[in-house]
């Protein structure tokens, strides 16, 4: 049972002379102590799909449709109760720490505010259940880091102190947006353990905002494939692995790094995304696609679900082959 349901999520910028859409039809699902991976280009809108959720977008943006938590419907909330659902219910790891946390206060008041003002607890047993939740992302010498202000940790400690800040209150939903970016290997690879056991000890639904292939493959259950604001492929990770339908979901798998394609050259994905001011007609990646019909010219294909499982916005339905690389 969906814990998240997202239905035809827009998310629109009033700009100086335009109006721009950022976000555009997102419909999904997320159930309790589920993964699912949002990927894509920058601006692909993956991160403005969950603000929006948040109710936290620029003050020249705009969402509509439907984003229901259990049986309340968020973006007709007033912003005192979306404050009551944010950091208690629903957290977001926001991707740089550093600029996340407030440098000239010490993390354990920072944490203990948390507890303080969702709970009603004393500064005192916010304090203690701080330290543990510390000891539960497993950051060595807790009560230590809770004395020292954020410039103090290293960025792995940081990035553990922002999810243990997620985490205080238990909500039912973590939003993570690039946790792992400028980390290095070592620390990735703890943190995406980290993440394993929040969703199997704390049945927690994890949203996982990422452009990195890796990370998905070793964490999420599900992925939704983004570009130019909209979805292009959701299923089953495995299946859009090693099935992609979408040529976009393919070349972004072509186009990894990866250990059984040492010594070949990678086949990255030509152009750049376009302007979000100026989206081609039909399909938005028709001028990057080498396997465009005359149709993607013309006509933007929607969402459909296709033979194994996926739903796939595409009119191509052949095979997906390239020699030089093999999917990551």
């Amino acid at each position: 049972m969906s814990i998240l349901h997202v239905e035809n999520l827009c998310v629109s910028f009033h700009m100086p002379n335009s109006m721009v859409t950022a976000v555009d039809n997102v419909s999904f699902d997320i159930a309790q102590g589920e993964t699912l991976a949002i990927v894509g280009e920058s601006g692909s809108g993956k991160s403005q799909t969950m603000l929006a959720v948040l109710g936290i977008l620029a003050k020249n943006g705009k969402a509509t449709g439907s984003v229901r938590f259990g049986d309340r419907e968020l973006l007709t909330m007033s912003e005192h109760e979306l404050n009551a659902v944010r950091g208690s219910e629903i957290s977001m790891i926001f991707q740089d720490p550093m600029t996340s946390l407030n440098p000239y206060i010490r993390i354990g008041d920072q944490m203990a505010e948390v507890l303080t003002v969702h709970k009603g607890q004393s500064k005192s047993a916010a304090l203690k259940e701080c330290e543990q939740m510390l000891d539960a992302v497993r950051l060595p010498n807790a009560r230590r880091v809770l004395r020292r202000y954020p410039h103090e940790l290293s960025g792995g400690m940081r990035q553990r102190v922002m999810i243990a800040i997620a985490l205080l209150c238990r909500p039912k939903i973590l939003i993570a947006d690039e946790p792992t970016t400028a980390l290095d290997v070592t620390v990735q690879a703890q943190m995406l353990d980290l993440f394993k056991g929040l969703t199997n000890d704390f049945g927690t639904a994890l949203v996982m905002i990422t452009h990195d292939l890796g990370v998905v493959a070793g964490l999420a259950d599900r992925m939704m494939v983004m570009y130019a604001g909209r979805m292009v492929e959701v299923g089953d990770v495995d299946d859009l692995f090693y099935r992609p339908q979408h040529p976009y979901t393919f070349g972004l798998l072509h186009s990894t790094p990866h250990v059984e394609s040492a010594g070949r050259r990678l086949a990255p994905i030509d152009g750049l995304p376009p302007s979000l001011e100026h989206l081609p007609q039909g399909c938005a990646f028709n001028p990057r696609c080498e396997f465009a019909l005359p149709e993607c010219r013309v006509q933007r294909p929607e969402l459909r679900v296709r033979e194994g499982g996926q739903s796939c916005a595409c009119f191509y339905e052949g095979a997906l082959i390239r020699k030089e690389a093999q999917p990551a």
